[in-house]
């Protein structure tokens, strides 16, 4: 047999190989088409958020959004101004406002996120106390713990894109996020509402001053008995970033990319629920995107 044959017999072989995949690829995405239709709900539910909770998350059905569990693995690990300014790193371009206040004898931090979390556009509140104190003089030097149980909050957070409500959450919590699967946006176009009921008035008032700080006035508060609220539009805080202009529109460019993939892929389905499950079973990759992008990936990659 000379090369020439050679080449042809393989080539003939690779191409039979290539017919053979495109039918078992093929035969799985019918066969997967099926089963979303088969199963009930509560089944695809339960599957679903099977998947989702060893990284602290689950699917909430009734509001259609990703969220943070309140017994999240996540809860172990404190939070630092590195997470925010590696945040590019996992696919998040968002803006970051952390309020810092002492209460108690120790410092304290409520910060507030909203922006792009990979195919997912999302806001989290997060509350955070110092473990002890340490030789730093700058409160944005110091790393947090996640606070306990007994120090979790009330929140009220609504996300707004462009004047419309997304979503809207109210929970006790100490990190209550939600995050809109395949919606795409710029953090400019975004408004958080938050509101968190404090403890008592001496502890409202310090968080009060912490936002003072940080460059809010009077008006920007509405404050009613031991509750604050107020509007995230343009960030107070300076955006610090180790990442470039560049390098941030290269990531908004592939997470703009990622969500025109979701939505052309799960077409026939126009529930999330449904998409979500036929990822699993069709698109098993595209379906690990969901949790390798964004706050889950970051959460993730240091434990």
């Amino acid at each position: 047999m000379n090369f020439h044959e050679l080449f042809w017999g393989i080539l003939a072989i690779l191409a039979v190989l290539a017919v053979i995949l495109f039918c078992c690829r093929a035969h799985q995405r019918r066969r997967a088409k099926c089963l979303v239709k088969q199963k009930c709900e509560q089944e695809k539910y339960r599957e679903i958020n099977q998947a989702l909770e060893p990284f602290g998350f689950a699917y909430s059905l009734s509001k259609d959004i990703f969220y943070s569990l309140e017994n999240a693995w996540q809860r172990n690990f404190g939070y630092g101004k590195i997470y925010d300014e590696m945040a590019p790193t996992m696919n998040m371009i968002i803006d970051c406002e952390p309020i810092y206040f002492e209460y108690g004898g120790k410092r304290r931090m409520i910060e507030f996120w909203k922006g792009q979390y990979g195919i997912t556009t999302g806001a989290e509140v997060g509350i955070y106390i110092e473990k002890e104190r340490g030789r730093q003089q700058n409160p944005e030097d110091v790393f947090y713990d996640c606070v306990s149980e007994e120090d979790q909050l009330p929140i009220h957070m609504k996300l707004y894109k462009n004047g419309k409500l997304l979503f809207q959450r109210i929970e006790s919590h100490w990190w209550l996020t939600g995050f809109v699967l395949g919606k795409f946006s710029y953090p400019g176009e975004l408004i958080l509402e938050a509101s968190i009921t404090f403890e008592d008035r001496k502890m409202m008032e310090e968080f009060i001053k912490g936002c003072y700080r940080a460059g809010y006035q009077p008006d920007d508060l509405r404050i009613f008995r031991n509750q604050v609220s107020l509007r995230i539009y343009q960030p107070k805080h300076p955006q610090t970033s180790l990442y470039g202009k560049i390098f941030r529109k290269f990531i908004q460019w592939q997470n703009r990319h990622n969500c025109k993939l979701y939505h052309r892929i799960t077409k026939d389905f126009p529930r999330t629920i449904d998409k979500l499950y036929y990822l699993m079973l069709a698109y098993p990759r595209i379906f690990a995107v969901i949790t390798k992008t964004g706050r889950i990936a970051w959460e993730k990659k240091r434990k």
